[in-house]
């Protein structure tokens, strides 16, 4: 018997090409005319926009207030804090630890599986 003869090799897809090229050029299209159209939303008119400069001095103060405990979301000044620390680090001052210990909650260390 013999072989059938080898179908011909596919020719190059030349519709799947021109599809793709359509669809880039569409694309490419669509996207200048989005770039270049006004902005139909329009600018909000509400709140005026104030100057980066008096923005920035205003988060200043507001941040030197919370640090020096004026700012009433503050529960103490950082310096109260700090002294806080530190007396209950050396109030606790033992053997195994030279430093003291931070008055925060120790995180549960994970409980070691029974040996049978």
């Amino acid at each position: 018997m013999t072989d059938p003869p080898d179908p011909p090799p596919p020719e190059f897809p030349f519709g799947t090409a021109i599809a793709t090229l359509v669809t880039l050029f569409l694309f490419f299209g669509l996207v200048l005319v989005a770039y270049y159209s006004p902005n139909y939303l329009g600018d909000v008119k509400g709140e005026p926009k104030t100057d980066p400069a008096t923005k920035l001095k205003e988060v200043q103060a507001r941040n030197q207030a919370v640090l020096e405990g004026t700012d009433p979301s503050a529960k103490m000044s950082v310096g109260q804090a700090t002294a806080e620390v530190l007396a209950h680090a050396d109030k606790t001052k033992d053997g195994k630890n030279k430093y003291g210990h931070l008055p925060f909650p120790a995180e549960p260390k994970p409980a070691a599986p029974e040996k049978k």
